[in-house]
């Protein structure tokens, strides 16, 4: 079955934005879009099957090549080597290295509490994938969003596990070959102060990281390092409202910064893109969908090598919306006290 494409180039005064709305999946769930550009367009991956959790959930993927995406192909699922019994598969993260690999990381197990990390690697832009590789205990990579490069090759990946309580760490990944190597810190923050998971990373430069956390308590959090990755300062509060819900962020390429999220602290009935300077001072850009009866959730977001922004968002966890959008047309107001402005 292919993917078909509704398509509405719509013209505010945000600029211009092209919608296709990704219908008739094979699946009646279909959540945690991740997209990433290959030299062969944009490649997008998320979970499917019958619901949350069910054993037959795999992960998917699509190519777009910049008028439709293909028909679907599995790339992950996985079964248990005792019995060979079939367990769900969540939060496929696709991550670039620097040797021009392509790994595929994602979770599998009956719940959040009791997830297990995986990988694939591909060495063709995802066309093939190696076998599926258990991730030592302990070790996720990254739990939903995008792992960043540093400075010496090694990756930074935003993980968090969930069997202590919502815990947040970072951990450090060295590519090499099939046997890439894996380090991490200890946990960033206490569950009694902040019920955190989920962390998107922005790179202001070599030695400033700024990391964002989805919380449980209707907005988000965030910390940095001053140093490089080497150490990291306590967890705070952040004036942006937010669900307990996903959502991602990006640094563009003209050097601002771009977050996509519920602005609600408990509501998914509208899905917010805004902008920073500098990752504190945030301006409203667009209400990129909204509706009393949907739920928009677990956004992605990249800038692509032609300056355009690329969004997957998924609603009613059944379908997605694909949003392409040109930052150089962002024009924002203000968020004041935590409050969305009139656009």
């Amino acid at each position: 079955m292919h993917i078909l494409l509704g398509m509405l180039l719509c013209f505010t005064s945000q600029g211009a934005n092209l919608k296709s709305d990704i219908q008739n999946l094979s699946s009646p769930y279909n959540d945690t879009p991740n997209i990433i550009e290959t030299k062969d367009g944009l490649l997008l991956v998320w979970a499917s099957g019958s619901r949350p959790g069910y054993a037959d959930v795999t992960i998917q993927q699509s190519r777009w090549d910049g008028k439709t995406w293909s028909l679907p192909t599995m790339v992950a699922s996985h079964a248990t080597k005792k019995t060979g019994a079939q367990q769900a598969c969540w939060n496929p993260v696709l991550t670039k290295a620097s040797n021009g690999q392509l790994a595929l990381f994602y979770q599998v197990g009956l719940s959040r509490e009791t997830w297990s990390g995986r990988m694939k690697i591909s060495y063709d832009g995802g066309h093939s994938w190696t076998q599926e590789r258990k991730l030592r205990k302990g070790i996720h990579g990254p739990i939903k969003n995008k792992a960043i490069e540093l400075k010496d090759g090694r990756l930074l990946c935003p993980s968090a596990t969930a069997n202590a309580g919502w815990r947040v760490h970072l951990e450090f990944v060295t590519p090499f070959r099939e046997n890439w190597g894996f380090m991490k810190t200890k946990p960033l923050n206490f569950p009694g102060e902040y019920r955190a998971t989920e962390p998107s990373i922005l790179m202001h430069d070599d030695q400033n990281i700024q990391v964002l956390c989805r919380t449980k308590q209707g907005y988000l959090t965030g910390f940095w390092s001053y140093n490089g990755a080497k150490s990291w300062q306590p967890m705070e509060r952040l004036a942006i409202p937010a669900p307990n819900s996903g959502f991602d962020a990006v640094k563009l390429n003209d050097g601002r910064f771009a977050i996509v999220y519920n602005h609600s602290p408990k509501l998914t009935d509208r899905i917010n893109l805004a902008v920073s300077p500098n990752g504190k001072d945030w301006e409203a850009i667009k209400v990129l969908d909204q509706g009393p009866s949907e739920h928009f959730q677990n956004p992605s977001i990249i800038q692509t090598k032609n300056n355009q922004v690329h969004i997957v968002y998924t609603i009613n966890q059944n379908r997605f919306q694909h949003v392409q959008m040109d930052p150089t047309l962002f024009r924002g107001k203000p968020i004041v006290n935590g409050i969305w402005p009139i656009l």
